[in-house]
């Protein structure tokens, strides 16, 4: 915000150097203070945290922040131990998919009791693969399981095929000589 006191300052105050400097250099204090504020309020919810602020949470409800995680992973994962028990529908994982924003599709074989999940590897990384797995073994029934499908979406197969083909023959023979030429 800017937090321009210049405005406020009446006109006999105008043209008076010491004022202008003091209104000057409190609307910079006004502003530092203003996005503190600001800055303490998002830190209540947890999508708008900043590093400081998911650590309060991560300590509240027991996570131990793996080294090198992004702040949106963090937030995912504090979010997926503070939501509030409803009934587990394929409606709920979708919209839980969504408030997660995780890119995938869920389906239900009813009969193998099965939940077939699909993403695309060019939406989906290794930790929205490991929320999924959190929230699918938190929500799932137990005697359901489920399959993670990630599509790649480009894939290089070689296909060289080396062949190598020798031969090798010993032969041995043993011929018997006719020295009757030779005496003569």
């Amino acid at each position: 915000m800017s937090n321009n006191l210049m405005e406020y300052l009446p006109e006999y105050y105008q043209d008076v150097y010491e004022m202008q400097a003091i209104m000057h250099a409190h609307g910079q204090v006004l502003n530092d203070f203003e996005d503190r504020q600001i800055r303490a309020l998002l830190n209540q919810f947890v999508t708008q945290t900043d590093s400081k602020g998911i650590a309060v949470f991560e300590d509240q409800v027991g996570i131990q922040p793996t080294l090198g995680e992004d702040l949106k992973t963090r937030q995912n994962n504090v979010l997926m131990r503070l939501l509030p028990p409803r009934p587990i529908t394929i409606k709920y994982l979708k919209e839980l998919f969504g408030t997660l924003k995780l890119p995938v599709n869920i389906t239900i074989d009813h009969a193998k009791r099965n939940a077939i999940i699909e993403g695309n590897s060019t939406d989906i990384g290794n930790e929205q693969i490991d929320s999924i797995r959190y929230i699918l073994n938190v929500y799932l029934p137990a005697n359901m399981i489920y399959e993670i499908r990630i599509a790649l979406k480009q894939a290089i197969i070689g296909n060289d095929l080396f062949v190598g083909l020798g031969t090798t023959a010993k032969v041995e023979t043993e011929v018997q000589a006719n020295i009757s030429q030779f005496l003569n």
